[in-house]
């Protein structure tokens, strides 16, 4: 554990100067020390993903699968989905950290990647695009998930020439 702290006294410092040198304002300086701080209490200076990774390919296989499955079988559309498959989706699962206020996608921008909540909670808050009068509030808790209309997008057989179409239109 005193190595671990070494570690993360050497990487704050490291950050501070790289903050320094990059002349980031203060909000943003306090929102990257917030972000670490928040790291180190939920990891306890462990790069998880770097370990899994380091693993042969079967074991890692079956950590994300323990990790991962209960998550991915309460999609729907993944529910009585073949075994290969699910395994597929456990593994490209990758875990992420925010902390309290940040934005994980703002309103408007595209979806590219499904969320599974696994602690703590997520507020969504959808105004339809600036819409007068519209105004819709929820929390996504532990267990849940968002971003599964690319699910539906990504079968839809024209869903291809859609992109192609609203790519060209910008």
């Amino acid at each position: 554990m005193s190595v671990r702290l070494e570690e993360m006294r050497i990487q704050r410092r490291d950050s501070e100067q790289w903050m320094h040198h990059r002349l980031l304002p203060s909000e943003l300086r306090e929102r990257v020390r917030r972000y670490e701080q928040y790291k180190w209490l939920n990891t306890r200076g462990v790069d998880e993903d770097n370990l899994v990774r380091s693993l042969p390919k079967d074991l890692r296989r079956d950590i994300k699968r323990h990790l991962c499955l209960n998550l991915v079988r309460r999609v729907p559309l993944f529910a009585n989905m073949d075994e290969r498959l699910v395994d597929a989706i456990c593994e490209r699962l990758k875990p992420c950290l925010y902390t309290e206020k940040t934005y994980v996608v703002r309103e408007g921008d595209p979806v590219n990647e499904m969320l599974f909540i696994i602690r703590g909670r997520l507020e969504s808050i959808t105004t339809d695009g600036g819409r007068s009068g519209f105004f819709n509030r929820g929390f996504l808790k532990e267990g849940d998930f968002c971003g599964e209309e690319l699910l539906t997008w990504a079968l839809d057989p024209n869903s291809a020439g859609n992109l192609a179409h609203h790519l060209q239109g910008q």
